[in-house]
């Protein structure tokens, strides 16, 4: 009887261990983010088209379930071609944002150039996200660390200057979180708007 009770002891702590490990450690803000650097390191491989870097402009993540290793899924999408699905890459990751595969969904044709000057636009995505994960504990902004869904980048007009605008949505609000940045990615400023 003490064996069996020994055994199960040992039984539920690791199961407990087991469940610990799954708990991720990044948050989807930061999943999103390494998203951004997996791009830029599978273009440097030749591993995916570069026009990524140019051409992107949405990162979409997914927690999966029972997928294990898996937990973040990152679907990167370029803007919309006149004609056709935009070209699109899914990167896995697991809780601890460690990358774990990617795949080029089939079909897409290559997006417009937004003709960013002095920053990629996989670079712009990152610098925006950064302001994310620098302010994780302020104000409203926990709320698109956690729960981040996307990152949609593009050109915006502020206060007569072109920039770029990282906006970010979240499954714990309704609000859109606008980052603003300048063209060479240096942070202006950001607002939460309904």
């Amino acid at each position: 009887m003490k064996k069996i009770l020994a055994f199960c002891g040992v039984l539920t702590m690791t199961l407990g261990i087991t469940a610990q490990a799954a708990a991720p450690t990044v948050s989807n803000a930061k999943a999103i983010e390494l998203s951004a650097h997996r791009i830029d390191r599978l273009v440097t491989l030749s591993k995916i088209d570069a026009s990524f870097l140019s051409k992107l402009a949405k990162l979409e993540v997914t927690v999966v379930q029972n997928q294990a290793p898996v937990y973040y899924k990152v679907k990167v999408t370029q803007g919309q071609p006149a004609q056709g699905q935009p070209m699109q890459v899914d990167i896995s990751f697991d809780a601890d944002g460690k990358p774990l595969s990617f795949q080029v969904i089939a079909g897409g044709v290559a997006g417009p150039d937004a003709g960013w000057t002095d920053k990629d636009a996989g670079s712009l995505a990152e610098n925006a996200l950064h302001y994310i994960l620098e302010n994780s504990t302020a104000g409203k902004v926990p709320l698109f660390d956690k729960s981040a869904t996307s990152l949609t980048l593009s050109k915006q007009t502020l206060n007569g200057q072109i920039v770029a605008r990282g906006q970010v949505l979240s499954s714990a609000t309704t609000e859109k979180l606008n980052i603003y940045l300048k063209l060479d990615g240096t942070f202006i400023s950001a607002e939460v708007v309904p």
